[in-house]
C-alpha cells in the first residue's frame, strides 16, 4: 500500500530532476489525476516536440497529454501547460526529455542518480571551460566522502585507521580515494581541503574536492557507483 502511494511522488521528483538538467525552464504541479501531474514548460530548440503540434508530436511519443498553449500575458515565460494524466504518460515524457540530453547534460544525470543511490545527494554541475563542458562534482564532506570510498571498494580497515579529522590523516585518504578511482580506470587528481581548528566551526570540517570529470569518465564513474559496467536505464544523449 505504501510503494503505490509513493510511486507517483518518486516519478514525479524524477520527472522533475530530468527536467533541471535539461535545463529547461518550468514548473511542476500535481494534476487532477492522482497519479499524474500538470507541466508548465517554455518551449526549447533543443526538444522539437515543444514547438508546432504539441499534441500530435507527443501521441507520436505514445504519450497522451492535454496541451494549452498560454498566451505571454498569462504567464510569462511560460508557453506550455502540459496535463498528464497518469505515471506512465509521466514516464514517458521523463524518457523522451532524456534522449534529448546533450552528452554534458546526460553525464551530470547518470552521476546525480548513481550518488544519490549510495546517499550522497547533490546536483551535480555543468562548466564550460572554453569549447568543453565538464562535470563538477563539487566538495565532498568527510561523511559523503567515506560513502563514496566504500562504493568503489576501498580498505574499511585503512579508513578505520584514519581520522579524517586531522590534516595529515584527511591527505592520506585523498591518496586512498585516488587509489580507489585508479581501480574503476579513474585517473581523477583527488584533493584534500583541509580546515584549522580556530575556521571549522565558520567552514565546517575537512573536505575532498574531485577534479572535473569530462562526459565519458563522468558515465564511468556513475557505472562504478551502480557497482556494474553499464548504468542501469540510461538512455543515450542525442549525437
Amino acid at each position: 500500500m505504501t510503494n503505490s502511494l509513493t510511486t507517483p511522488m518518486a516519478t514525479a521528483r524524477a520527472l522533475k530532476l530530468v527536467l533541471e538538467y535539461a535545463g529547461l525552464d518550468f514548473e511542476l504541479e500535481e494534476g487532477p489525476a492522482p497519479s499524474g501531474c500538470r507541466l508548465r514548460l517554455t518551449p526549447s530548440v533543443a526538444h522539437p516536440w515543444t514547438h508546432g503540434d504539441v499534441r500530435a508530436h507527443l501521441l507520436a511519443e505514445g504519450i497522451t497529454a492535454e496541451v494549452e498553449h498560454l498566451a505571454p500575458a498569462s504567464h510569462p515565460g511560460q508557453g506550455l501547460v502540459l496535463t498528464l494524466p497518469s505515471e506512465q504518460e509521466v514516464q514517458a515524457l521523463g524518457r523522451l526529455l532524456e534522449t534529448r540530453l546533450t552528452e554534458a547534460q546526460n553525464s551530470a544525470l547518470q552521476l546525480h542518480r548513481a550518488l544519490a543511490r549510495i546517499g550522497v545527494e547533490r546536483h551535480v554541475e555543468i562548466q564550460d571551460v572554453g569549447s568543453r563542458s565538464l562535470i563538477d562534482l563539487g566538495m565532498f564532506d568527510t561523511a559523503a566522502a567515506a560513502l563514496l570510498y566504500r562504493r568503489l571498494g576501498g580498505d574499511e580497515l585503512v579508513l578505520r585507521a584514519l581520522d579524517l579529522g586531522d590534516c595529515h590523516d584527511h591527505e592520506r585518504f585523498a591518496r586512498e580515494l585516488e587509489r580507489a578511482l585508479a581501480a574503476t580506470g579513474q585517473a581523477l587528481p583527488v584533493e584534500s581541503v583541509t580546515t584549522c581548528g580556530h575556521c571549522r566551526g565558520l567552514r565546517g570540517g575537512n573536505r575532498i574536492r574531485l577534479d572535473y570529470l569530462d562526459a565519458d569518465d563522468a558515465l564511468l564513474l556513475a557505472d562504478a557507483l551502480h557497482g556494474n559496467t553499464a548504468s542501469a536505464g540510461s538512455v543515450r544523449p542525442r549525437s
